[in-house]
């Protein structure tokens, strides 16, 4: 039974984490209403999944032309901006845990961006960028930033990237597509950080249960990553007119229905 509302977890993970929906306020949600327990070792470990289908779904973007001064800058862009939402969430995470994981502060979270986004969609942005790797260091340090934003559970932090973006100038798809190379790694760097405090520093998982331990490894990283890597072929092909909003207004009924339900 746990497998099977992990696997639930999973499923909702590979859509969730590529759309500005916040992945971890539908899996903290999710958890209360299975009544499973969602970690944060749980969360970031899911997060593997999604990320690897980032890297796949983009690796023209990240891999060819390795070597050229453009593509060295271009990491440096991202190294430099993951840097301040690493650092407070690092610094902060018991606290993040304690004081943002109430269900009406994700319901909130939900309401208020989705106006935001809905009311971006009809921003006109004159300037648009031909490659991800255009975009100006002080925007991409900017948005970087705003990412800190996004450790409170109902953010989604695809999002509030993709928001600031648009407020910098960036057109939508270019931010959206930033937004989520941004995350590849703060979400791989903080999911390998949980999993190795759970094996060293607060190991959870004895020799004798390791096997079950590796049945649940293998379902919160595989099914993420087929869904999420599917989810990004489907996001690329459907019609993208005025998809913030569809979004926002998914956030703002979601967020309606659980303060009403509270």
């Amino acid at each position: 039974m746990e497998n099977l509302k992990i696997l639930l977890l999973a499923i909702t993970q590979g859509i969730s984490e590529l759309l500005p929906i916040s992945s971890s306020g539908h899996l903290i949600l999710l958890g209360r209403l299975i009544n499973l327990d969602v970690s944060t070792l749980l969360l970031t470990t899911l997060h593997i999944g999604t990320s690897l289908a980032i890297i796949l779904f983009f690796r023209k973007t990240l891999f060819s032309n390795l070597f050229t001064k453009e593509k060295l800058i271009f990491y440096l862009k991202i190294l430099i901006s993951i840097i301040p939402a690493a650092v407070i969430g690092l610094l902060y995470e018991q606290k993040i845990e304690q004081i943002f994981r109430f269900t009406w502060v994700i319901a909130v979270s939900l309401i208020f961006w989705g106006i935001l986004m809905i009311i971006a969609d009809f921003i006109k942005i004159e300037k648009r960028y031909k490659k991800i790797q255009d975009i100006p260091w002080k925007k991409t340090l900017l948005i970087g930033v705003s990412q800190i934003i996004a450790l409170i559970p109902g953010t989604s932090r695809s999002g509030i990237s993709t928001l600031t973006g648009i407020a910098l100038g960036i057109d939508k798809y270019r931010a959206f597509e930033y937004s989520l190379i941004l995350g590849i790694p703060i979400l791989l760097g903080s999911s390998f950080w949980e999993i190795w405090k759970a094996l060293t520093i607060e190991p959870t998982y004895s020799i004798e249960l390791l096997p079950i331990a590796l049945l649940k490894i293998g379902i919160v990283i595989i099914v993420p990553f087929v869904i999420g890597y599917v989810s990004l072929v489907v996001l690329k092909k459907v019609k993208r007119e005025k998809w913030l909003t569809v979004f926002g207004i998914y956030r703002i009924i979601l967020g309606t229905i659980i303060l009403l339900f509270l």
